[in-house]
C-alpha cells in the first residue's frame, strides 16, 4: 500500500470513529471470525443480532468466542459416582397412583415422561443454563443461540462482517429397557445476513467419550453426524444421533455393570469462498448406563438395562392431597411429619434428626438381596420397637409403618442412631406405599447406592397470626403485628387461610406495611378456608376484621398443592 493511499484509508477510518460508524472495540476485531453462543439475555441476544446485521463484532459487547470442550479420559467408577451424588440440580419423579386389584396393591404400568417438543424444553428456565434441563431421569435438553461472524473485508485492522444465527436445541432421551440414548437436535429461527451464506456448511456432531469402560460410547453407524448447507438446515431443521454401551463383565467392585459416557453438541460452520471455517461446543451432559438385574415391578415388569441422565437428585413425590392418591395419605403423612417434627416421633430422643426431605441430606437406596443382614437388622430393629411403642393398643387392620424405609442406608439400625420414625397405619396405605415405592426403584432406575429426596406434597403451615378483633389502638386499619409469609415449598400453587381459633366466621383483610408509603391491600374478605394466590413478603398485616364481635382471632396460613 502507498504511503498516499494508507494516509486516505486512516483518515476515512478516523472519521468512522469519530462519527461512531466503527466502534474501537470493532476497529479491533478478528480479521478470522468466530463462533459464539449468545448469553441467555434477551437484551443481549437483541443487541448481538442487530450488531450482527450491521456487520459488527458481537465482541463488542462483551461476547466472548466459544471455548472448545476437551477430553478427560477414563476415570475411576468412584469418582464418578461422587460426583453425581454431588450434583445440585434436582428432578421431581411423578407416577401414576397404584391399583387395588384382588390380588392386591399393584404399580402403574411404566410410562416415560418425556421432553417431547423443544417449545417444552425452551419453557424451562434451566434449558440454557450450564448443566441443562433434566426434567427426570430419561429427559434432558439444552437451547441456546449460536451465531457465527464470517469476515467480508479488513481494512487497516477492522472488519465488517456477514454473519449466520439460529436456535440449536438438543434433547436427549435415556432408556428404562436398553443401555441406549438418543439425542434429537433442531435449529430454529435461522438468519443470514447475506444470501450467499446460505451455501455454507453446517456440520452438527454429538461428540462422546468413555468415562470408564472403552465400550461406553459407541456410535450409532445408521445415525452419523449432519452435515447440510444453512439452505438445506431450513428446509429440513433437525437430525438424530444414538449411542449405545457395552456392558462390561460384572465384578464385585461392578455389580451392574455400570458405564458411563459424557457426550456434547460440536457445530462446525464452513464457508469455502471465505477459507472460514469455525467449530462451536455445547454443554458436557453425563448419561450412566446399567445392567441391574433387580429393576423389578410387581407383578411382572423387569427392566434389566438402562440408560439415565444421573446428574441429578431424584425426588420420591408424594402427592397425597390429589384424591387419586388418597391410598398413600396415611403413609405420606407419617413420612413428612417425620422429616418435619423429628422430636416429636417414636421412638422419642434429644436432637433427633430425620433426613430425606428436600434441601435436607439424602437417602441412599439399600439392595436387600445384596445387603441382606444390614436389610433385617433394619426390619427387626422396628418391629421391636412397634411392639415397644404401641404395645397398649388395638392394631386390627394396622401396621407398623417406619420412615426413613428399611431399603435406605439411614433405616432404623443402619442410620447408627435412633433418628428414625414408627407409627401405626391402616394395612391398605402400608401396602400401596411400599409398592409404590417398590415401582419407583425400578422405573427411575434407583440403583443400589443411589441417593434421594422424599417430598410430600401436603398443606405445610408457613405462618401463624394472632389478631386482635378490631383495629390496634391508633390504627385505622392494623389488627395484627407483622408476619412473613415465605419458604414456600416448591409443589405449592396456592395459599389457604384458616382461622383456628376465636370467631370462625370472621372477615378480614391482609395489608402490606409500606415504610414512608401507602400502605397496599393484598387479599380482601378473607374467611376461614380461604383460597388466595401466593403473594411472599416480609410484612403482611391482618387488617379491618369483622363478624368477630370484639374478639381476638388465630389465623393459620398453607401453603398447598
Amino acid at each position: 500500500m502507498s504511503r498516499f493511499y494508507r494516509r486516505i484509508v486512516l483518515s476515512v477510518f478516523f472519521l468512522f470513529l469519530v462519527t461512531g460508524m466503527i466502534s474501537p472495540a470493532q476497529a479491533q476485531s478478528d480479521s478470522n471470525g468466530g463462533g459464539y453462543w449468545l448469553p441467555n439475555n434477551k437484551e443481549k441476544i437483541e443487541k448481538a443480532t442487530k450488531l450482527m446485521k450491521q456487520g459488527k463484532s458481537v465482541e463488542e459487547i462483551g461476547i466472548k468466542q466459544d471455548q472448545l470442550q476437551k477430553k478427560e479420559g477414563i476415570q475411576t467408577l468412584d469418582k464418578l459416582m461422587e460426583e453425581d451424588q454431588q450434583s445440585d440440580t434436582t428432578y421431581r419423579a411423578n407416577m401414576d397412583p397404584p391399583i387395588k386389584t384382588a390380588d392386591g396393591w399393584t404399580p402403574p404400568d411404566f410410562d416415560y415422561d418425556h421432553i417431547l417438543t423443544t417449545e417444552e424444553c425452551q419453557r424451562s428456565p434451566d434449558s440454557s443454563s450450564e448443566t441443562g434441563y433434566i426434567k427426570n431421569r430419561y429427559s434432558f435438553c439444552w437451547s441456546h443461540v449460536a451465531t457465527y461472524q464470517v469476515p467480508v473485508k479488513c481494512i487497516g485492522g477492522f472488519c465488517f462482517y456477514e454473519g449466520v444465527q439460529f436456535q440449536f436445541t438438543e434433547i436427549g432421551y435415556g432408556s428404562n429397557q436398553s443401555r441406549k440414548m438418543r439425542v434429537y437436535y433442531t435449529l430454529d429461527d435461522i438468519l443470514v445476513t447475506h444470501p450467499s451464506l446460505n451455501g455454507a456448511k453446517l456440520k452438527i456432531d454429538m461428540v462422546c467419550e468413555s468415562k470408564v469402560n472403552p465400550g461406553d460410547c459407541k456410535e450409532d453407524p445408521d445415525f452419523p453426524p449432519t452435515e447440510r448447507t444453512i439452505a438445506q438446515w431450513k428446509n429440513t431443521n433437525f437430525s438424530t444421533e444414538i449411542f449405545t454401551s457395552e456392558a462390561p463383565p460384572p465384578t464385585d467392585a461392578n455389580p451392574d455393570q455400570l458405564g458411563y459416557m459424557e457426550f456434547w453438541p460440536k457445530l462446525t460452520l464452513t464457508h469455502a469462498p471465505r477459507k472460514f471455517k469455525k467449530s462451536i461446543d455445547g454443554i458436557k451432559q453425563t448419561v450412566r448406563y446399567d445392567s441391574a438385574k433387580y429393576m423389578f415391578a410387581f407383578p411382572n415388569q423387569y427392566f434389566w438395562q438402562g440408560a439415565v441422565f444421573s446428574k441429578a437428585t431424584p425426588i420420591f413425590n408424594v402427592p397425597v392431597t390429589k384424591p387419586e392418591f388418597s391410598m398413600l395419605a396415611e403413609a405420606g403423612q407419617h413420612w413428612k411429619f417425620a422429616m418435619d417434627h423429628p422430636d416429636q416421633t417414636k421412638p422419642q430422643m434429644d436432637g433427633k434428626k430425620i433426613p430425606g426431605a428436600v434441601g435436607d441430606s439424602t437417602l441412599t437406596r439399600m439392595y436387600p438381596k445384596r445387603h441382606q443382614d444390614e436389610y433385617n437388622r433394619n426390619r427387626n430393629k422396628t418391629r421391636r420397637t412397634c411392639d415397644r411403642e404401641f404395645r397398649d393398643e388395638d392394631r386390627t387392620g394396622k401396621q407398623c409403618d417406619e420412615y426413613p424405609f428399611a431399603s435406605t442406608w439411614e433405616g432404623s439400625a443402619t442410620n447408627g442412631s435412633d433418628n428414625f420414625s414408627v407409627r401405626m397405619i391402616s394395612s391398605e396405605s402400608n401396602g400401596a406405599a411400599g409398592t409404590w415405592l417398590g415401582a419407583w426403584y425400578a422405573y427411575d432406575r434407583i440403583l443400589d447406592g443411589d441417593t434421594f429426596n422424599v417430598q410430600v406434597e401436603a398443606p405445610e403451615k408457613i405462618a401463624t397470626i394472632r389478631s386482635e378483633g378490631q383495629p390496634q389502638d391508633g390504627q385505622d386499619n392494623r389488627s395484627s403485628d407483622n408476619f412473613t409469609i415465605g419458604n414456600i415449598p416448591s409443589y405449592a400453587t396456592k395459599l389457604q387461610w384458616k382461622i383456628v381459633d376465636g370467631p370462625t366466621n370472621a372477615k378480614f383483610d391482609v395489608m402490606k406495611d409500606i415504610s414512608f408509603g401507602i400502605d397496599e391491600t393484598i387479599f380482601n374478605d378473607l374467611t376461614d378456608g380461604s383460597e388466595t394466590e401466593i403473594k411472599k413478603s416480609e410484612d403482611f398485616y391482618i387488617a379491618r376484621p369483622e363478624d368477630t364481635d370484639g374478639e381476638s382471632f388465630t389465623v393459620e396460613v398453607y401453603a398447598i398443592p
